[in-house]
């Protein structure tokens, strides 16, 4: 098993019946786990012709079924096509569900495209409008910051949250001696008036 399916197994848990995307090659293991590990249900991974587009189908989506959709994003130029969108569903208070594809380690970095478009803090140039971000450094950091993530996501005012989910952590095999778990959602309850004083 590698890294991927483990992430695809914490997504699942959290109920994203769609993923939309336009596929890039920071997140190529994560798509292939969803593809051929998840059996491509639950979510289901609809390929999309650009970022922006993604991200306005995940606000729309957010907007009538009062769910997150997952959108997933191509590292620094991905996610500077998915900006405007990210912008626009702050502006609305919708929430947004964005994992980001992302190659950290400069040793895991293939020639060209791995260089020009990795950096050292990928959501940076987004974190002013989105409510959260993180950068999980393991799978049980990986397992946290998705659960918590869709917990800040949805929890009022409603805003886009970002995970950055590196490439070598994809990629790279589970321990299987490693004691993985996936902490369990549970969302707060919306803020209201006492009903006798309302």
């Amino acid at each position: 098993r590698t890294g991927s399916d483990f992430m695809v197994d914490v997504i699942k848990s959290l109920g994203f019946e769609y993923i939309v995307s336009n596929p890039g090659s920071s997140f190529r293991s994560l798509q292939e786990s969803f593809i051929n590990y998840g059996g491509n249900k639950s979510p289901e991974w609809l390929t999309c012709c650009h970022e922006e587009s993604s991200i306005g189908m995940a606000h729309g989506y957010a907007e009538v079924e009062g769910k997150p959709l997952l959108a997933m994003a191509h590292s620094t130029v991905g996610l500077q096509h998915a900006a405007m969108g990210i912008y626009n569903a702050y502006a609305g208070r919708v929430p947004v569900y964005i994992v980001l594809g992302n190659t950290l380690d400069v040793a895991e970095r293939r020639p060209g495209v791995e260089w020009n478009h990795s950096a050292q803090d990928a959501a940076a140039m987004v974190r002013d409008y989105t409510k959260w971000d993180d950068c999980p450094v393991s799978l049980t950091h990986f397992a946290e910051s998705a659960v918590r993530a869709y917990q800040i996501a949805m929890t009022l005012p409603r805003m886009p949250v970002v995970i950055v989910a590196d490439s070598g952590l994809q990629e790279k095999g589970v321990n299987p001696h490693e004691k993985l778990r996936i902490p369990k959602l549970t969302l707060d309850a919306h803020p209201q008036g006492d009903s006798g004083s309302v």
